[in-house]
């Protein structure tokens, strides 16, 4: 029998009195972001919802180094065996074909496919750290936009700004009100800290605006510095804009997840996304529920929204497979670990169709 922690709100309090810290979610933002606290969380009707991807045109969208991490990383990944490790050029040949998806007619498929209703697509904005890409941020965010306003009804937009480009509000700015974008990407692991100067000037402007930001949390491979992406950070952000709506994506990997757990869990302005889990849910199912339940008990399942990171997880965990992991765990977690429909329910779709007004 697997054991896990039971925390209840005695412990949360008991942990706050000394200062242990803590863990929770709801949302409050209004249009184009979150819809307001006191929706039901759980729905009967909930769509099944992405809210984490990327739509990646071609090799030019990306800095070289980042095509390089890529290639290397992910060669092994899709092997299974790092004594198997597929060469950078061999990747490249199989696998970047499936990558490149300019017109987002493989993402539309895939998504027929699965069976996912609605797509949040995001862009990175990594030029500072990796040097720019032949197609700028600024392009991937105007056609990214232009790809969610030709399909309304499947795909919704976030902008990826680097709060140290000048003029980074301006240019937010015209991914909003010109291009109908309708949230903000950071990758702080590019060199920055979400609750530096910098971010807290776009930040101040988006929270007027009612955009909410997903931001990159847990680690990430050299040269970036996952330092910045610490989910403690955002600590001083969810207190600062308590009316900014903020996604911690991929919920800080399975390294730092229980401090997002603890931030939500305090932080009524905060979520946590599944972007990337999938490696865990295959490679050690009975560890990856436990860690779900326990998350589900520290944060609330109000707090926790299913993802992708794809078209690259696709690669390696076919995206069809995750969503029947998480639909099949109330019949199939180990002993001693229990789901229930309606948690799994709001996970896949349900909590982003409230927040996300979805």
């Amino acid at each position: 029998m697997v054991t896990i922690p039971k925390y209840t709100r005695r412990d949360f309090i008991i942990g706050l009195a000394c200062g242990v810290g803590a863990l929770g979610f709801s949302l409050t933002l209004k249009k184009p972001g979150f819809a307001g606290v006191g929706d039901p969380v759980f729905a009967s009707n909930s769509m099944l919802i992405d809210s984490h991807c990327h739509l990646i045109g071609s090799a030019e969208w990306l800095p070289q180094q980042l095509l390089n991490l890529i290639a290397s990383q992910l060669s092994v990944h899709v092997m299974g065996d790092p004594k198997k490790r597929m060469s950078s050029e061999e990747f490249r040949e199989k696998y970047f074909p499936k990558i490149w998806d300019p017109q987002g007619e493989q993402l539309l498929r895939k998504m027929d496919e699965v069976g996912i209703d609605k797509t949040v697509l995001v862009v990175s904005d990594f030029g500072f750290a990796l040097g720019e890409s032949p197609v700028s941020a600024e392009r991937q965010n105007k056609a990214v936009a232009d790809l969610a306003n030709k399909y309304p009804n499947r795909l919704v937009a976030f902008a990826g700004v680097d709060p140290r480009r000048k003029n980074a509000v301006k240019i937010m700015e015209k991914c909003v009100k010109e291009w109908g974008v309708k949230g903000l990407k950071y990758h702080p692991d590019a060199g920055w800290d979400p609750n530096g100067r910098e971010s807290y000037q776009l930040l101040e402007r988006i929270q007027e605006w009612g955009v909410p930001v997903i931001t990159h949390t847990g680690l990430f491979f050299p040269p970036l510095h996952s330092k910045h992406a610490h989910p403690l950070l955002l600590d001083d952000v969810c207190s600062d804009f308590p009316n900014l709506k903020i996604i911690a994506a991929h919920s800080g990997r399975t390294l730092w997840w229980e401090t997002v757990a603890n931030l939500a869990r305090i932080h009524p302005n905060l979520y946590g996304d599944l972007a990337g889990w999938q490696t865990l849910a295959r490679g050690n199912y009975p560890r990856f529920c436990q860690l779900l339940r326990s998350y589900i008990d520290i944060a609330g399942v109000e707090k926790i929204l299913w993802a992708t990171d794809d078209p690259v997880y696709n690669i390696m965990i076919p995206t069809k497979e995750y969503v029947e992991i998480i639909r099949t765990l109330p019949r199939n977690a180990p002993e001693g670990i229990k789901f229930t429909e309606e948690e799994v329910n709001a996970i896949l779709g349900g909590n982003a169709q409230r927040g996300l007004e979805l």
